[in-house]
């Protein structure tokens, strides 16, 4: 089993891509240590390989992110699912070759703090969930988050003021069209600014969580 410990890595870091490459050039298995963007990371780099058969193990960081995404999927700080069973999920992907777990967010960009900064500012956006047009104007912000419990379905909150409860709805695909924003995956921040993204449900992927 190939062993990648990240858990002294940030939550809003991502691994190193070529480190990951590496480690799981010849593995059959894979456990991962470390924030949700890690074990991202991990499944990202298995579907560029070809390799979502590889079973993964995920002992999660201590952060809200992690611990939250944990407690969903039934594992504990050691990385033990509940019943020992292994699990299979659908892969999110976006159109940058990356893969959502827990929280895609997209926000105005920070004004002199780079990508990492607050932001409370609106920006211009069109989104549409599917078939539904869910914004076309200034909003807030954007979150997404898979929904576990369901088969390839995403679910989309679109605040349009701050402290406003958002529009939530539900289906396989986004689509962001939008003045430039910062974007972020599972945590971590995209590093350049975008002006459009896409999060889908991808149905013909899956991948499989095992215990440690």
């Amino acid at each position: 089993m190939a062993e990648l410990d990240f858990s002294d890595l940030a939550p809003d870091t991502t691994p190193d891509r070529e480190v990951v490459k590496r480690a799981l050039a010849q593995a059959r298995e894979v456990s991962v240590a470390g924030p949700v963007c890690a074990l991202g990371a991990v499944l990202a780099a298995l579907h560029r390989r070809g390799a979502l058969d590889v079973g993964v193990a995920w002992t999660p960081s201590s952060d809200p992110l992690a611990s939250g995404l944990s407690r969903t999927w039934g594992i504990d700080a050691r990385g033990r699912l509940s019943g020992q069973s292994a699990k299979t999920y659908g892969l999110i992907r976006d159109d940058q070759g990356g893969v959502l777990l827990a929280r895609g967010r997209i926000t105005s960009l920070p004004k002199g703090a780079g990508l990492r900064g607050p932001t409370h500012s609106r920006f211009g956006a069109q989104i549409y969930h599917d078939h539904q047009r869910v914004a076309d104007g200034a909003i807030q912000r954007v979150d997404v988050r898979p929904d576990w419990s369901a088969e390839d379905t995403l679910k989309v909150d679109v605040h349009k003021q701050l402290w406003r409860r958002g529009d939530i709805t539900r289906g396989r695909a986004i689509q962001v069209a939008c003045d430039e924003a910062r974007i972020e995956i599972d945590g971590a921040p995209f590093p350049r600014p975008m002006t459009k993204w896409t999060w889908y449900a991808d149905p013909r992927l899956r991948w499989t969580l095992i215990s440690t």
